[in-house]
């Protein structure tokens, strides 16, 4: 068992080489973290401004738009990846001379677009569904700041991770994050639908 586990561990770690598997796995995790963070915050703060709000209401729209959000990320990257790891492995095969059908280049290459897209679909959801909890606990404008609050720190602690994998300043790419959640909710608060009907 343990040795199989051992083989499996490298294999993984071989396709990962072969595909730039955790280069482009950490992409569309910051792409769907922040989509999907942003997402939410768009929705919640929206509810709010309607004057028709409930913590239901959040919590089953907010789900259920984390969910469709996760599908179509997870979709969308699956699509993208299956054409450009075809690409890379078609290039790969010329350079090498060989047919890679059914070869670990092969293997490794359909490997990299499913877990390329099954992180892309994970991360949107994560992202989405952090700032919902407080709506489960906490009277609604308690759970708004919270929400708020929480989907504000989640976007500068990402932000601030990969300034730090870049060798970044740390606290310049957080606040670069911080200032898309900001310019989201006074987007959404100016443009409301709310101020007009």
């Amino acid at each position: 068992m343990k040795d199989k586990f051992k083989k499996i561990r490298e294999q993984i770690s071989l396709y990962s080489e072969v595909t730039d598997l955790a280069s482009v796995s950490r992409r569309y995790f910051i792409i769907g973290f922040f989509d999907g963070v942003l997402t939410i915050l768009g929705l919640i703060i929206g509810s709010h401004l309607s004057g028709e709000i409930s913590a239901r209401l959040i919590i089953t729209a907010g789900v259920a738009t984390a969910l469709a959000l996760g599908i179509s990320s997870s979709w969308g990257a699956f699509e993208a990846e299956r054409i450009e790891q075809k690409i890379m492995r078609d290039q790969k095969e010329r350079a090498l001379l060989i047919n890679s059908k059914e070869s670990a280049i092969d293997r490794a290459h359909r490997f990299a677009a499913y877990i390329s897209s099954i992180v892309h679909g994970i991360a949107p959801i994560i992202g989405a569904i952090l700032p919902i909890i407080p709506y489960a606990f906490l009277p609604l404008e308690e759970a708004f700041i919270a929400a708020v609050t929480i989907g504000f720190a989640s976007l500068f602690i990402l932000g601030a991770v990969m300034g730090r994998s870049a060798k970044f300043n740390m606290f310049v790419s957080g606040f670069r994050m911080f200032l898309a959640g900001v310019l989201t909710a006074v987007v959404v608060t100016l443009l409301s639908p709310s101020h007009f009907i």
